[in-house]
C-alpha cells in the first residue's frame, strides 16, 4: 500500500480531520440505514393495516451470473402480475440460488398483499411481515450500524496509520 510521509504536525491536522470525516460520514450513513429502515416499516404497516391478499403466478425472468475469486454465484429475477379491478400490477424481486427453488416449481405462485385503498401499494405478503415486525427491524438496524461503525473505524485506521505516516526521523551522522 502507498505510504504518504508527512510531517508530525501535518499528521495530527489529518488525525484531526479524519476523526471529523469519519465521524460525520458514520452519522450520515447510520441516518440513512435507520430512515431507510424505518420508511420500509412504515410502508408495511401502512399496507397491512387494510390488506388484501392474493395468490400471484411467478414467472423467471432471467439469472444473473457472478463470478468472484473462482467461485460463481446465481442470482434469480423473478416477476409477479395480479389484477385489482381490472388494472394489472406488476411486482418483480431477486432472490440467491439457495431461495430461489420454490419459485422455480411448475405452477409457482406468490402471496401478495395489497391496501385496499391504494392497490398500487403492495409487496410480496412475506416481506411485508418481516418488515412489519418492528423488533426484527431494529435488530437488523444495529446490526447494520455495529458493522457501519467498524468499517468506519478501519477507514480511519487505514487513513492515518497506513495511508498518511509520521515522517522518521533524520538519521543522526556517524562521525
Amino acid at each position: 500500500m502507498i505510504s504518504i510521509p508527512v510531517s508530525d504536525t501535518s499528521h495530527a491536522r489529518i488525525r484531526r480531520f479524519s476523526r471529523w470525516l469519519c465521524a460525520i460520514g458514520y452519522a450520515v450513513l447510520a441516518l440513512g440505514f435507520a430512515w431507510t429502515a424505518l420508511s420500509g416499516h412504515r410502508n408495511a404497516e401502512a399496507i397491512l393495516k387494510d390488506a388484501v391478499t392474493v395468490q400471484a403466478p411467478v414467472q423467471l425472468d432471467r439469472i444473473d451470473e457472478h463470478r468472484r475469486k473462482g467461485r460463481v454465484s446465481h442470482e434469480y429475477q423473478f416477476h409477479y402480475q395480479f389484477s385489482v379491478d381490472g388494472v394489472a400490477h406488476t411486482g418483480t424481486f431477486t432472490t440467491s440460488e439457495d431461495n430461489a427453488a420454490p419459485y422455480l416449481e411448475e405452477g409457482a405462485q406468490v402471496h401478495v398483499a395489497y391496501s385496499r385503498a391504494q392497490p398500487a401499494r403492495f409487496d410480496r405478503l412475506e416481506r411485508l411481515q418481516s418488515q412489519q415486525r418492528l423488533g426484527d427491524v431494529l435488530g437488523r438496524l444495529s446490526v447494520g450500524v455495529l458493522l457501519l461503525g467498524v468499517l468506519v473505524f478501519v477507514v480511519y485506521l487505514l487513513l492515518t496509520r497506513k495511508l498518511f505516516v509520521p515522517r522518521a526521523p533524520a538519521a543522526a551522522a556517524v562521525p
